[in-house]
């Protein structure tokens, strides 16, 4: 009866242990925020839709690479610009979007890889 005993409170610990793993990666998936979507204000470009998962989760970047080294946390305190763009700033120069990591964001040829008119 007493070996019943370890086995059912082993199993227990197993399966109590495998719930907590399986809810953290599930957790851990939803890191991201959602997708952001800019509106390309003054220019004939269309918005811009960010999207936290692809660059979150599917490129595996942590939130340290972006935050708050390009793009501060406070919602509106980034006002991007074709202007500001231009000059260096956000995710052209960042090491990410330069033509060799990641497509580039200053070629006006990639312009609607992020600008989708609609």
């Amino acid at each position: 009866m007493k070996g019943w005993k370890i086995a059912i409170i082993s199993i227990s610990i197993v399966c109590f242990v495998a719930l907590g793993i399986a809810f953290a990666q599930a957790k851990k998936v939803k890191v991201g925020g959602g997708d952001i979507r800019y509106e390309a204000k003054g220019s004939n470009l269309g918005p811009v839709t960010y999207s936290h998962d692809t660059h979150a989760t599917k490129n595996k970047l942590k939130c340290t690479d972006c935050h708050t080294k390009i793009f501060k946390m406070k919602k509106g305190a980034n006002p991007i610009t074709q202007a500001a763009f231009e000059k260096g700033k956000f995710c052209g120069t960042s090491g990410c979007h330069d033509g060799k990591k990641a497509f580039s964001a200053v070629a006006k040829a990639d312009c609607n890889k992020c600008h989708i008119k609609g």
